[in-house]
């Protein structure tokens, strides 16, 4: 195990779910950090980092466009409530971290198919 790759340590986050089983089963969602461990695997090349940086950027993007857009919507809409300020937050938490692993997982495919 190479300990050195700090990826690995958003797995760590997978602990947060163990709260599901209290009975809050919005929770179990985090248990999809588990993924992350596997990198712990992985020695962080050049071209490693290249794909985590060519994945970072279009997730924060799409973080930042989630928040214009819900702060937008919150403003023209006059019902300003709790479950919309967690729906919100909720989406900007979770969109972007799906954005990243999707990249970061296609940007590795395109890597092992160039390798053959």
């Amino acid at each position: 195990m190479y300990l050195n790759n700090k990826l690995g340590y958003l797995g760590f986050l997978s602990l947060i779910g163990l709260i599901g089983f209290a009975g809050n089963f919005y929770f179990f969602g985090f248990f999809g950090f588990l993924v992350y461990f596997r990198y712990f695997n992985i020695i962080p090349d050049e071209l490693f980092k290249k794909n985590v940086r060519k994945a970072a950027s279009p997730s924060f993007f799409v973080s930042i466009t989630i928040s214009a857009l819900t702060a937008g919507y919150g403003s023209l809409t006059q019902s300003f409530s709790t479950q919309y300020l967690a729906t919100g937050l909720a989406m900007n938490f979770a969109i972007p971290i799906f954005v990243f692993t999707g990249i970061l997982v296609n940007s590795e495919f395109n890597e092992v198919g160039e390798e053959d």
